[in-house]
């Protein structure tokens, strides 16, 4: 079997305590003690798993089962998963986006690990490319989503909960760079007349400066700190998802927070999603209290004069 076509499918099932990993790799889940190596033990149960390389030909494999002790808990259709492997690890599954350094979370998680941070980072116990993909096994960190934990998170929790991702920001604005290489998705990178995005570095510096940001040096931002990507646990957070860092303008990461409803937090009853800014609104204050810059009227009038033009150039719609 070659690796297969769609990102939701590149995790198939052998039996309950074996999985093949983009058609290259096994994953087991053993009990019992250990011999030899191991990709990772669970400290709850004494379980772990092993890693290695898949066989020439390949045993029959059916998709992951519902009752499997692999579940998929993300799908973004054909552009990326994510697999938890109980409550021990996680499997990310990205596919290559044209311009996209497909290696960029891994490299970025790399360069983290290095440093002395005031938050917790996910660790990489495995990657691989294949098939236009990457793939990285993660351990589960501990805390639960701030998407889930802010609604219960009296006033005072809110404000530490903000203080600290604002001091996330703090700590990576110390990492720059000369060059931008970020690729904020569908908001820093400009459209180009024919609603095609452009990832080249050029074509991002033009766009930023035509905003008034300043593009003499650039900080390391992580450009999606909305609630689905920070774990809180007691007084301490993790951030994960790193694919979309980079080297951005300083006055981006303040910005992304007051015009980016994607960093709203989301509630869902039975009256449907109920999204609330204040999360995004709190960190975008903290921000300018610590003298973070921002772009935010020049963003929505262009953004605004985008909209226009787009519907002009489509009568039918009017």
């Amino acid at each position: 079997m070659a690796s297969t076509a769609h990102v939701r499918d590149s995790v198939r099932q052998v039996d309950e305590t074996s999985w093949i990993i983009g058609g290259k790799h096994v994953v087991r889940h053993m009990r019992g003690p250990c011999e030899g190596e191991y990709l990772w033990k669970n400290s709850t149960d004494g379980s772990y798993y092993t890693l290695s390389d898949a066989p020439a030909t390949l045993p029959d494999t059916a998709p992951v089962s519902a009752n499997s002790h692999v579940r998929l808990i993300h799908d973004a259709g054909d552009a990326s998963a994510v697999f938890s492997f109980g409550d021990a690890l996680i499997l990310k599954i990205k596919l290559a986006v044209a311009g996209v350094p497909l290696e960029g979370e891994l490299e970025t998680l790399a360069f983290l690990a290095k440093q002395k941070l005031g938050f917790t980072i996910p660790t990489v116990l495995f990657s691989m490319t294949n098939d236009n993909k990457v793939f990285l096994i993660e351990p589960r960190l501990p805390g639960k989503r701030l998407n889930e934990a802010w609604s219960d998170l009296d006033k005072n929790e809110k404000d530490l909960v903000v203080g600290r991702v604002a001091s996330v920001c703090l700590q990576l604005r110390t990492f720059q760079s000369g060059a931008i290489t970020a690729v904020d998705h569908n908001w820093l990178d400009p459209k180009r007349e024919d609603d095609q995005r452009d990832y080249r570095p050029e074509a991002l510096e033009k766009h930023c400066e035509e905003l008034g940001m300043d593009c003499s040096t650039f900080v390391l931002s992580h450009n999606d700190l909305g609630p689905t990507n920070i774990l809180v646990d007691g007084d301490k957070i993790a951030i994960i998802d790193w694919e979309l860092a980079g080297y951005s303008p300083l006055a981006w990461v303040r910005t992304k927070f007051a015009i980016c409803g994607v960093l709203n937090t989301e509630s869902v009853s039975d009256d449907g999603v109920k999204r609330d800014k204040e999360y995004r609104v709190m960190v975008e204050q903290k921000l300018r209290d610590l003298g973070f810059p921002e772009v935010t009227e020049a963003y929505e009038k262009l953004e605004k004069a985008r909209s226009e033009e787009w519907i002009k150039r489509r009568p039918w719609l009017q």
